[in-house]
């Protein structure tokens, strides 16, 4: 244990094999020990708290409350909802949910972006996830007069990482594994990801009113930049989606119901671990739609048209699969290796 104190939250310091715990308000002091700094961030949330109580302060906010409030007044119906409110329980995990929201200080927040690093192995980008939805949070509270001062909100670098896409190889045994695994609504939750490129949520809002199996289009109306988009129906996943509809008498009936984030998160585990992935990161649901792009730019789409598909904001974005299609690259060195006027 690193004996640098200064590296730790305020009001915590090492202690023999753990932390002890200090908390001073207004006079009134109390103290606890702890043998894990996560135990003794809590602690100090629940003294603070204890303390509060005691001085007769009323009408705090706890982070549970924060976080419903935010819920309700921001994130209810948005694309985003469901990992938000994943997020949402990795926070609650680490702080407590009766910690005041005031509390949750800057060192605090180092303190969690360590334990996000070295105890939950989480990249530089989830991290950020994770603290956006704190900074939210906090903003909530802020703008009702619940917290006075907001902490300031480090960021991870992200860096630039592999774009992660399931190989005809890696497919093919992904097949085999659903259908052993006799478990049809995944089975098709994945293939549909897989060959439209949906994002997850774009999937589980699939209205029967959102497909026309006459012209054969899908159009996903909620997306996550709020720009709905039509994309052709792959004949792989025809009889799938007419089975759906089958079983969808309404125009609002969704092709899915019932299914989600969570839903998927576990048959998900089974998979990764059926396929011998459980020590890679990045084999995840969202990895199926990068596999459809990879393979539009494979087969030679325009970076242009694959951004139409995908429903990406900037052409940046799409840039991440050019280097998949190196046809236009080919077509160059041709060019160089063309004599000109003064060679000949």
């Amino acid at each position: 244990m690193s004996n640098d104190s200064n590296a730790l939250p305020r009001g915590i310091r090492p202690y023999k094999r753990g932390y002890i715990v200090d908390v001073s308000i207004n006079g009134k002091r109390l103290t606890k020990t702890a043998k894990t700094l996560r135990a003794a961030v809590k602690a100090r949330a629940e003294l603070v708290e204890v303390i509060q109580k005691e001085t007769g302060r009323r009408g705090h906010w706890t982070l549970a409350t924060a976080i419903e409030r935010t819920k309700e007044a921001v994130w209810q119906g948005t694309a985003s909802y469901d990992t938000v409110c994943h997020n949402c329980r990795s926070l609650v995990a680490f702080f407590g949910p009766s910690t005041p929201i005031e509390s949750i200080t800057t060192d605090g927040i180092d303190a969690f972006i360590r334990h996000c690093q070295a105890d939950k192995g989480n990249s530089g980008a989830t991290i950020n996830r994770k603290l956006s939805c704190l900074s939210r949070i906090l903003r909530t509270a802020h703008e009702r007069g619940k917290l006075a001062v907001l902490p300031k909100m480090p960021r991870r670098s992200e860096g630039e990482h592999r774009v992660r896409f399931l190989s005809c190889e890696e497919e093919a045994r992904l097949t085999i594994i659903l259908e052993r695994l006799a478990l049809p609504d995944v089975e098709d939750a994945v293939l549909c990801l897989l060959y439209t490129g949906f994002r997850c949520g774009e999937l589980w809002r699939l209205e029967r009113r959102d497909i026309d199996l006459e012209r054969g289009t899908l159009t996903a109306w909620k997306t996550k930049n709020h720009h709905p988009r039509t994309i052709p129906l792959v004949e792989k996943l025809r009889p799938i989606i007419a089975r759906r509809l089958a079983a969808c008498p309404h125009d609002t009936d969704r092709l899915f119901p019932g299914c989600g984030n969570e839903w998927l998160r576990r048959p998900w585990a089974i998979i990764r671990h059926h396929m011998g992935m459980d020590d890679d990161p990045q084999f995840v649901p969202h990895m199926l739609r990068h596999t459809c792009a990879t393979r539009l730019s494979q087969a030679g789409l325009s970076l242009t048209l694959i951004k139409e598909w995908m429903g990406h904001t900037t052409i940046q974005t799409t840039a991440r699969y050019a280097h998949f299609s190196p046809e236009d690259l080919r077509a160059a060195a041709k060019l160089l290796s063309t004599p000109t006027p003064a060679d000949r």
